[in-house]
């Protein structure tokens, strides 16, 4: 298939890839962390709006807005992310990699965001346990993840698939609410506590964790049974 070109305000993009690197460029050189967009980088605010109008819930996460920020992202401290200032004080993030593509987040990354973060008491709760422990791979002892052991078919999309098929009585959510917790991840709906406890039970009975430094973590190879929503 061949690669679309983006044309934004008025320059042609030969693929996606060269326009996301001139949205990085603007995020991460031009502006970087900063609390007042609107009056610090006035030039710079009108072209990050024109990019976030790509964004296909732009009207609704803007309404209200009086002004944009950049900070790191929790979940990623090298990674910045924007968030929308309301007139009330209320802030809303608004992912720059959608604006990009135009499209939504798939219902699948909605899903795995709230399996995720409704096992984050599991998951810090193993890593106190093993607080003391190195990295399983190459025993470095800095910076460790709490990984999901896909050598041992445990990797996180391998549970989620074979939960599902576990239970494929249980109706699938496909709303969620948001983390509070400056994160912004998914979270799930009181409507849906059945599959959530359902789901709990069954991580915590049959994942396969284990400690590896952050740089075997990112850098191991990616399971290949991979759950299809």
């Amino acid at each position: 298939m061949p690669r679309k070109p983006v044309t934004f305000l008025n320059t042609e993009y030969k693929t996606q890839g060269e326009f996301e690197n001139y949205v990085k460029k603007i995020i991460y050189k031009d502006i970087g962390i900063c609390n007042d967009i609107k009056n610090t980088y006035q030039e710079k605010y009108y072209i990050l709006i024109k990019i976030l109008e790509r964004h296909p819930e732009f009207n609704s996460k803007t309404e209200n807005m009086c002004n944009i920020k950049i900070v790191y992202d929790t979940l990623n401290k090298k990674a910045l992310k924007i968030l929308i200032i309301k007139n009330d004080g209320r802030e809303v993030d608004i992912s720059w990699k959608c604006a990009i593509t135009g499209k939504h987040r798939s219902k699948k990354h909605d899903l795995m965001s709230a399996m995720r973060s409704s096992i984050d008491s599991q998951i810090h709760q193993f890593r106190t346990e093993h607080n003391n422990d190195c990295c399983q791979l190459c025993g470095n002892i800095e910076r460790l993840d709490v990984d999901h052991n896909d050598t041992k078919n445990s990797a996180f999309d391998e549970l989620v698939s074979n939960f599902i098929k576990k239970n494929n009585d249980i109706e699938i959510p496909d709303k969620f609410g948001e983390l509070n917790d400056d994160t912004h991840r998914r979270r799930f709906l009181e409507k849906d506590t059945v599959f959530k406890d359902k789901w709990l039970e069954y991580h915590n009975e049959h994942a396969l964790l284990r400690m590896l430094c952050h740089t075997c973590n990112i850098s191991r190879p990616k399971t290949k049974n991979k759950f299809v929503l």
